[in-house]
């Protein structure tokens, strides 16, 4: 057992997420126990907002909290610090500070453990796991937060995380050996920055931890935005935070009542799908991409965003689900194939593309105006939209709006991939310059955009007759896709195009049964039979 690995998997299926929850490691769907490995499903969810039956919500919370085999941390995170434990926390801290660019991961943890800082488990391997996972947090934070490990926040997290660790993990982990179940955590309501580390370190260790936000904020949003460390679980309504239920909710609702509740959520709630138009155009709109099948994108590329799987309104922000998908070589079925992409050319929120490169390149240097854009180390929407370079002032503020966040987003999380030794900086100015650049007729399409309704879509034909799609044309895209447009690419000969410079999981690539060079694009046809039959038929 020299190399023992304990490995805790994220459960991502949100179905029976309660019962999961309870249940034991070893009775679920991975459990792996030998001398090389612990390997066992662990349950992380963050559960946003709250069902129409609140009473059963709360009532739920209180019985968790009753339970033994639960700790609701909210509630009850010890601050307490013994004095030497606080020293040696300001000891290490010295010599990190005095060290030219700080003490590495490594060596900071490895003082912590020197220093008795992080408690030490009969078990070597759990000790061992409890390192490594302090290393990766600690990473984490490191590459989260504006200034590392030099930040001021940094000297709050590592002393939060030493008296938290030796609070509450010394305890739980005091018997726990290799197979038996890891404790079992709820979280209710808010979370500052070093609480909501120490629940991603509770994850990474192998702890179930649920995360109740009745008011449908998401505090790991931004530091677990790829669900690496727990997945989203949404009701669609929501309501204020109230204190944790100290006992149960004894009213119980008849059914007319709960009918009646639910009748009214639906007709004045968010969430109702029943919206007055541009009700939410003073919303920032945030987009999900749907893992699409090829036949997906013909039956939910026809249907507004208000009834696609995931759209929710959660505060001042709007979640729209999209397509972004490149279909790969032609179907067997040629007559189909040119059906089924004329009817996503139908509407008259659809921009087709068939020549390229689309996006022209500018030599322009954006360094200065990017620079003026910044606000504390952070591009400032604000900013932006008072700069001269500006080009959309004559658009709708909530539009501008819109347009100034996402490529704020876009540029704090590219998407696309760097070129060889690019730093990042150069691949956010050349994210920020395309941005700044988006041709009229996209403009003209988002304007139409009411962002609960009717999707706007971009299609693309590129045959690699009539040129290639540059780097350029996938900056606008990725940037299309998140703000909330549906975006399909017609490859015909299968070659690679966004591949080559967008990240991978960005988008879905649907291969079909030939590839065929040298095709044309087809134009849509009336067929003169069914024109003479209807001729017919009008006079018989």
């Amino acid at each position: 057992m020299r190399n023992m690995q304990i490995e805790p998997i994220l459960h991502k299926d949100t179905a029976d997420w309660q019962e999961l929850f309870f249940s034991s490691s070893k009775v679920r769907a991975l459990y792996e126990s030998d001398d090389t490995v612990y390997r066992f499903s662990r349950i992380a969810l963050r559960v946003l907002g709250v069902p129409v039956e609140e009473d059963s919500y709360f009532n739920t919370l209180f019985d968790m909290g009753k339970n033994e085999a639960v700790h609701v941390l909210s509630e009850e995170l010890d601050k307490y610090i013994d004095p030497k434990d606080f020293q040696a926390v300001q000891d290490i801290l010295k010599v990190h500070l005095e060290t030219p660019k700080g003490l590495s991961i490594n060596r900071l943890v490895a003082m912590m453990y020197g220093y008795q800082l992080i408690p030490q488990n009969p078990n070597a391997f759990i000790n061992k796991h409890l390192q490594l996972s302090t290393i990766k947090i600690i990473e984490l934070f490191q590459q989260q937060q504006a200034a590392g490990l030099l930040s001021n926040e940094f000297r709050r997290f590592l002393i939060d995380i030493v008296k938290w660790l030796k609070n509450h993990w010394a305890k739980w982990s005091a018997e726990l050996t290799i197979g038996d179940d890891f404790p079992k955590v709820v979280w209710y309501g808010e979370a500052t920055i070093s609480q909501r580390y120490f629940l991603l370190l509770l994850m990474e260790l192998g702890c179930d931890v649920l995360l109740f936000s009745p008011t449908g904020e998401d505090a790991l949003s931004a530091l677990d935005p790829l669900g690496q460390f727990s997945v989203v679980y949404s009701y669609k309504t929501t309501t204020t935070l109230q204190p944790f239920p100290d006992k149960l909710r004894e009213r119980q609702a008849t059914v007319g009542y709960r009918s009646s509740k639910h009748f009214d959520k639906l007709m004045h709630d968010q969430q109702s799908g029943v919206y007055k138009p541009w009700q939410f155009k003073d919303h920032l709109p945030r987009s999900i991409t749907l893992r699409t099948t090829y036949d997906d994108i013909f039956i939910y590329g026809h249907e507004k965003a208000m009834v696609r799987p995931e759209f929710k309104v959660i505060g001042e922000q709007i979640y729209i689900p999209v397509i972004f998908a490149k279909i790969a070589g032609v179907s067997a079925d040629r007559e189909e194939y040119w059906a089924n992409m004329h009817k996503l050319l139908e509407g008259s929120n659809v921009q087709f593309v068939k020549a390229f490169p689309y996006m022209k390149s500018s030599k322009a240097n954006f360094q200065f105006h990017y620079n003026h854009c910044l606000e504390k180390n952070e591009l400032s929407p604000a900013k932006m939209m008072a700069s001269d370079w500006w080009q959309y002032g004559q658009l709708q503020e909530s539009l501008q709006q819109a347009i100034a966040h996402t490529i704020k987003d876009c540029c704090e999380h590219p998407g696309l991939l760097p070129l060889n030794h690019e730093k990042p900086l150069d691949l956010q100015l050349f994210m920020f310059k395309q941005a700044a650049l988006i041709p009229v007729e996209i403009l003209r399409l988002l304007q139409n955009f009411d962002f609960s309704q009717e999707i706007p879509r971009l299609v693309l034909y590129h045959s690699q007759m009539d040129g290639e799609l540059t780097r350029e044309d996938a900056a606008l895209l990725t940037f299309l896709n998140r703000l909330g447009v549906d975006i399909i690419v017609y490859n015909p000969t299968g070659k690679l195009d966004l591949e080559m410079y967008i990240e991978k999981d960005n988008f879905d690539v649907h291969l079909l049964e030939h590839m065929v060079f040298d095709l044309p694009y087809e134009e849509p046809q009336t067929k003169p039979n069914s024109i003479i039959k209807k001729f017919i038929h009008k006079f018989l």
